[in-house]
């Protein structure tokens, strides 16, 4: 039996863990802050705010900094600096909204400081990557590098397109429709 968290007591570790997945998986793919998840996407209750308690216990706030902000592969694949500001604030204002929380330093100091070097306009341009995990334990990564803009340099073929995400996933849930079937036509 998994055992809860000494810190929080809200949550085991196994759901520590599978909570940090999902986050680390949605911060890699750049997912808009409006629609990001902060939970575990394979069991969070959209229409509720549960996991407050559990984003705000310090050793998951810890994690956040080490296994993505931090991570070997955020470091040499980073997602724009605007992003990461935008992702930290938003968390930072979700543990805030906790009752008697406690914030890590390194998460606040890291933010503070990232947030006085990056330019936050939404007009953002510049290259930077994103990574689509294609197995439950992140080890298999498709990395692009794509073009903050929408429309860059005449074309919108600098980015991934959103419906083309959509249908790729559709296509891992039902595998028959394809199976033995050419996908791509070069």
């Amino acid at each position: 039996m998994d055992q809860k968290c000494v810190i929080c007591k809200s949550a085991t570790y196994h759901e520590h863990d599978a909570l940090i997945t999902s986050l680390r998986k949605q911060f890699w793919q750049m997912i808009p802050m409006r629609h990001f998840i902060w939970g575990d996407w394979e069991s969070t209750d959209l229409e509720r705010d549960e996991n407050a308690a559990l984003l705000a216990c310090v050793r998951v706030q810890g994690e956040v900094m080490k296994t993505i902000i931090f991570h070997e592969h955020t470091t040499s694949h980073s997602p724009s600096h605007r992003y990461i500001v935008l992702f930290l604030k938003k968390y930072i204002e979700k543990i805030e909204s906790t009752p008697n929380y406690d914030l890590d330093d390194e998460l606040m100091e890291f933010y503070v400081s990232l947030a006085a070097t990056t330019n936050l306009s939404a007009g953002s341009t510049g290259m930077c990557y994103k990574t689509y995990t294609l197995d439950k334990e992140q080890y298999t990564k498709v990395v692009l590098n794509e073009e903050q803009m929408m429309i860059s340099q005449g074309t919108t073929g600098l980015q991934t397109w959103e419906a083309s995400l959509r249908l790729a996933d559709f296509f891992v849930e039902h595998p028959d429709i394809v199976r033995g079937q050419k996908v791509c036509i070069a």
